[in-house]
């Protein structure tokens, strides 16, 4: 086959098909050039330059990210992920709820109308309400 021939075969100039003949891609036979020979030798040297180049790199790093970014929302519609900010809220109003109930126990325990200063009366109750639950040590 002739250069021209490979060069519309391969779909690129006559001066390409030499160049690429120097660089040892494609070989010339007395014959011309062998047609199978050339396509396979031509299609491994594109792929060879195409896991090299820079632009390879970056389309496959895009891929990753992007496919990074569908695992991730199809995880969030699971109910597998949950934002940030409805766990930070839902501690909030956990945090609110006990502190809150912490905050009523003194108040609870007192007995109406009791100074805050624990009296005896006071006292007697919280023993007899703590008998039996407490660890005796000896």
């Amino acid at each position: 086959m002739s250069a021209s021939a490979l060069a519309q075969h391969l779909d690129c100039s006559r001066a390409y098909v030499g160049k690429l003949e120097s660089e040892g891609v494609v070989r010339r036979t007395t014959d011309g050039y062998p047609l199978d020979e050339a396509r396979v030798s031509y299609i491994r040297f594109l792929r060879r330059n195409r896991k090299r180049t820079p632009r390879h790199d970056a389309d496959a790093k895009y891929a990753r990210a992007k496919t990074e970014m569908l695992q991730l929302k199809l995880a969030e519609k699971r109910g597998e992920l949950v934002r940030q900010s409805d766990v930070d809220a839902l501690i909030d109003q956990l945090l609110g709820i006990t502190l809150t109930a912490m905050s009523s126990m003194p108040a609870r325990r007192a007995p109406r109308g009791a100074s805050r200063r624990p009296t005896n009366a006071v006292s007697r109750r919280l023993e007899s309400n703590c008998e039996g639950k407490r660890p005796h040590f000896t």
